[in-house]
């Protein structure tokens, strides 16, 4: 099972982040002060055995899918990775 971590901008530095699997929610959605807090807290918040894999999307864009082990270890590459792919998409002129 691929699960999709969605994180939400509410306001600067207040992210929202909900793990679904299929629509459906499978940890409650939480807030967390940075993308990276919210990538890291969230796949640790996954029950073991659960599911093996996440897909982490912000503003529309995604990570790609990882191990949900590797997830919370790379969770500042990949934060890095999705600011710097809205970056670019408001650069031009897309979002």
């Amino acid at each position: 099972m691929i699960l999709t971590l969605d994180i939400h901008k509410e306001v600067p530095g207040i992210y929202t982040a909900r793990v679904e699997n299929a629509g459906e929610l499978v940890t409650k959605a939480a807030a967390y002060n940075s993308i990276e807090a919210a990538i890291s807290g969230e796949a640790k918040a996954v029950p073991e055995g659960f599911a093996h894999f996440m897909e982490v999307r912000y503003y529309g864009f995604s990570s790609g899918t990882e191990t949900i082990e590797a997830v919370a270890s790379k969770a500042p590459a990949i934060a890095d990775r999705l600011v710097a792919l809205v970056a670019e998409g408001h650069r031009l002129g897309i979002l």
